[in-house]
């Protein structure tokens, strides 16, 4: 991983580890002599300044151990994010639990966006539901313009020469690893208006007040202590009632407080940071507001903490009406700052998303930030397949303004993957990260793919139909700027209307303002005369009986074909 020691940061867990070990050691000996010195002590009074001088030894072995125990668990959670990154690199990485399989549509199967081995478990490190669905909407097929394709590059490329603040990042966040948490719901928890509390709180202020006057007449015998008890004890009955009408919103005081005090560590880290890319400090600027709100919320709950305690909450209502000032404490709350909580939680799960994005120009060499072209255009050298580590792909290179694209070729010789390569990629700086190539260079495209199209018997859908209504799909998209990836093009149906209709939708993807790419196996296509159309091919080798690719696209048309040969191999023919 780019810029971070791991052994640094191993050594450094191992020391702690044995620090935390040996001082539990300690302690236990301590505790052992402190109970020997105490059985001996009856008489003794040296053993009884042993034992005193022991207690104070074991609390401050506590604190010592209390300070140590929590520098291990930042390290060993630091390790852990560590060997995620290093589990990227070496192919592990296809164990994550997190596919986000839900997400599915057809481009995303088509691309290998979501689901089993796929983009989203490769790069995700998002630990709330906001976040994931922020990641999945940037590697969406959604309109973006340039600018904000480029506000989102110069983010992610901060964010990956700072690779210490992503880890503590994720260090912070691993609070939520329990659960998936979905912070928006809380929101709407806290947007149940409870309405204004000026009354309630005028009326509590006054039995307040009256509480503690009568506590201090009481103590200068002005007046008898039974008007002092008798006041104490109506506060706490009416504050007990008030507290059972407003019982839900109580829990979730709770409830909510609980679940956003978990930020506090995380948004301060943020905040100590400095951002020079636009997009990061608006981030931080609207998390730095929400801090503040998120305090008052958690100040709140402490006041409504003295309340799960019948002694506290005696004292504390009976005297100061507590519950009462922290439904209008509550009431302020939601009318003043829950906009400012809900701008904070936008922002992180945005960072989360980034993050995941970011990740890439970590744990490879073999990246770039693409440039994003104003013109129709399409060029980079050395593009690769992102889920392949990096000496297992073969990259290809392409340069080529508008037009038809149609790839021939040798079964197995990587046709379809050249498709998924360039989607794949297109779908990574379209969603402002790193792609995997030397150089990569593009408008921004509204993707189209026909790749993996299956039947649909519930709905009457053969598979030929189901490609139909794909590419129907992309040549009625009439806002311009697409490209379109189709494999073995009516694959579905025979050879004459195989012919006849790629013909036709070749014809009508041949534009200024589409590009275009088509595999077949039909090399009658490869004839098709026109501007802007043009040959491409894979091809195969032989060394001895076994057949070898190169997964190279080369210009022209394919002079060789390899089915006759698998066939043979297997048996299947003599």
């Amino acid at each position: 991983m780019k810029n971070i020691d791991y052994e640094e940061y191993n050594n450094l867990y191992k020391f702690y580890k044995k620090r935390v070990s040996l001082i539990a050691s300690f302690r236990m000996v301590v505790f052992i002599l402190l109970i020997f010195s105490f059985l001996m002590g009856k008489n003794n009074t040296l053993f009884n300044a042993i034992g005193v001088v022991l207690i104070v030894l074991f609390l401050l072995l506590i604190i010592v151990h209390d300070h140590y125990y929590k520098k291990l668990d930042y390290y060993q959670k630091f390790i852990n994010v560590l060997n995620e990154y290093k589990f990227r690199i070496n192919g592990k990485w296809k164990k994550f639990v997190d596919t986000g399989f839900e997400f599915e549509t057809d481009m995303f199967k088509d691309l290998n966006i979501v689901g089993k081995n796929s983009l989203f478990q490769y790069l995700n490190v998002c630990k709330t539901i906001g976040g994931r669905k922020k990641l999945i909407s940037r590697l969406s097929n959604k309109n973006i313009s340039r600018k904000d394709i480029i506000k989102n590059q110069e983010s992610v490329k901060e964010l990956s020469n700072n690779p210490k603040f992503m880890v503590d990042f994720q260090v912070n966040m691993m609070i939520f690893d329990e659960k998936k948490v979905d912070l928006f719901d809380d929101i709407v928890i806290l947007d149940n208006k409870v309405g204004s509390k000026i009354l309630d709180v005028s009326i509590g202020t006054f039995f307040a007040i009256l509480s503690c006057m009568c506590l201090i007449l009481g103590l200068f015998k002005i007046i008898s202590f039974k008007f002092f008890y008798g006041i104490l004890i109506f506060n706490f009955l009416i504050n007990y009632i008030y507290s059972f009408i407003y019982r839900e919103e109580f829990e979730n005081i709770e409830k909510v407080s609980n679940e956003y005090s978990k930020l506090l560590t995380v948004y301060k880290l943020i905040i100590v940071n400095n951002f020079s890319s636009k997009l990061l400090s608006k981030y931080k600027k609207s998390i730095e507001d929400s801090l503040h709100s998120i305090n008052n919320l958690v100040f709140i709950n402490d006041l409504n903490a003295f309340k799960s305690n019948i002694l506290s909450s005696f004292i504390f209502n009976g005297l100061f009406c507590i519950n009462v000032f922290v439904m209008f404490l509550y009431s302020r709350f939601q009318k003043l700052s829950i906009n400012d909580v809900r701008g904070g939680i936008d922002s992180l799960e945005n960072l989360e998303a980034l993050i995941s994005l970011a990740g890439l120009g970590l744990i490879r060499d073999d990246v770039c930030i693409p440039i994003i072209d104003d013109n129709i255009r399409l060029e980079f050298r050395n593009l690769k397949y992102p889920l392949l580590a990096p000496g297992e792909c073969v990259g290809n290179d392409f340069s080529d303004n508008n037009g038809v694209n149609i790839i021939t070729g040798s079964n197995m010789g990587g046709k379809t993957s050249f498709l998924r390569t360039i989607g794949i990629n297109l779908i990574l700086m379209n969603a402002g990260g790193y792609v995997c190539a030397d150089s990569f260079s593009s408008c921004y495209f509204k993707i189209f793919t026909s790749i993996n199209v299956d039947d649909d018997i519930d709905n009457g859908i053969s598979t030929f139909y189901g490609e139909l209504l794909r590419i129907k799909k992309a040549l009625d998209y009439d806002k311009k700027n697409k490209i379109v990836l189709i494999d073995e093009i009516f694959k579905g149906t025979n050879y004459q209307d195989r012919l006849f209709g790629a013909k036709k939708v070749i014809e009508k993807l041949n534009n200024n303002y589409t590009v275009s790419f088509i595999t077949t196996h039909d090399f009658e296509l490869c004839d098709i005369k026109g501007d802007n159309i043009n040959n491409y091919n894979v091809s195969e080798y032989y060394e001895g009986d076994s057949i070898k690719f190169d997964y190279k696209i080369r210009k022209g048309k394919c002079q060789s074909t390899n089915a006759k040969y698998l066939m043979k191999k297997l048996n299947i023919i003599d």
